[in-house]
């Protein structure tokens, strides 16, 4: 009986990572729990865990406290599905100063809750001129967002020459 809950979780564990490996997540701190196919979408659900590190104010040892509650991160899309993931991150605790830390990972920036690749899909995606409602619709991500990714470029004219042809009414 012992071997079939064995040969279940490795096969669970296999189908996990070959999850991680399909989405590209390359932080290895990243578990990932379980993964729900619902018919619309998909959730994958992970945690972010590793060894406590210095205080980043007192350089103190910090120590694991407990979970953050999970971010949802909408991802990219994955065989035709929107795909979230519900990343629950591990808080740290300093023992000297009391201040708490949050993990970081590479796939969402600090205090950020869209994702990395997401964000780079937008700016490509802004470039091929697409309409900002339809990049939003299509990465499950809100306009206000694609909006402000676009007040990031910068739009710089060349002074240095004037054009060929001028026109003035």
């Amino acid at each position: 009986m012992k071997s079939d809950q064995t040969i279940i979780r490795k096969n669970l564990m296999e189908q996990l990572n070959f999850t991680t490996n399909l989405l590209e997540i390359k932080d290895p701190n990243i578990t990932i729990l379980n993964v729900l196919n619902d018919g619309t979408h998909k959730e994958i659900f992970a945690k972010l865990d590793y060894p406590a590190p210095k205080c980043p104010h007192c350089q103190g040892q910090m120590a694991k406290y407990d979970f953050q509650k999970e971010s949802k991160i909408p991802y990219l899309e994955c065989a035709g599905y929107k795909t979230l993931i519900r990343l629950r991150k591990r808080r740290f605790r300093c023992k000297d100063c009391g201040k708490m830390a949050v993990a970081e990972t590479s796939l969402v920036k600090k205090n950020h809750q869209i994702a990395t690749i997401v964000n780079q899909k937008i700016a490509q995606k802004l470039m091929e001129r697409l309409s900002m409602t339809d990049i939003a619709e299509s990465l499950a991500v809100s306009t206000s967002t694609v909006i402000r990714k676009l007040k990031e470029f910068e739009f710089k004219a060349d002074l240095n020459y004037l054009p060929t042809h001028m026109s003035w009414e």
